[in-house]
């Protein structure tokens, strides 16, 4: 039998290779300090924490890339369906960022409030990441199960909100996602 080499194998050994790049070689050369330091008594993320997280999960993806092929007997080809599905996802990721970005300034400007002195206070943190990041969740779920209920919604909520408060609680310093930029 000869053994075929599938686009998911060839794609899981690029992703995993360039995920372990990032965590073993990129971070620690490009970082000042580690994942995270102490500095006079507290923890503080480090340079390198953004780039390890999305490095390991480019490595945790690849591998999960390279078991798929070699547990799925034949290679999926691929049609235009998947272009018109790859399409959908880049444009409810790029909805979902500008979620992201813009509704926290956007509720302060409704509000007659500037938004930068606000952006790591309770609730204004949160705004842009929570709703953003449902929206992200929910849409994704979406266009993969084409099922629409309320525990979906609920539950799209409670995972930004976790990973949002994940994100935020350990650091009295960080900022979350976009509001470093705002």
């Amino acid at each position: 039998m000869k053994a075929r080499i599938s686009q998911d194998l060839v794609l899981g050994i690029v992703v995993l290779a360039i995920g372990l790049f990032v965590v073993f070689v990129w971070a620690p050369i490009d970082s000042d300090t580690g994942i995270a330091e102490k500095v006079r008594g507290r923890w503080a993320i480090g340079d390198a924490l953004a780039p390890s997280v999305a490095g390991a999960l480019l490595a945790v993806s690849g591998a999960g890339l390279v078991a798929g092929a070699w547990l799925r007997p034949a290679p999926p080809s691929l049609g235009l369906a998947n272009f018109g599905f790859v399409a959908a996802f880049v444009a409810l990721l790029a909805i979902g960022l500008s979620i992201m970005r813009y509704s926290g300034p956007g509720v302060a400007e409704l509000t007659a409030n500037d938004y930068r002195p606000l952006r790591d206070e309770i609730p204004w943190k949160y705004i842009g990441f929570v709703s953003g990041g449902s929206f992200l969740v929910f849409s994704l779920v979406y266009l993969v199960e084409r099922r629409f209920d309320a525990r979906r919604v609920a539950l799209s909520i409670a995972i930004a909100l976790i990973l949002a408060l994940a994100y935020d609680l350990p650091f009295e310093d960080l900022l979350l996602p976009p509001n470093a930029d705002v």
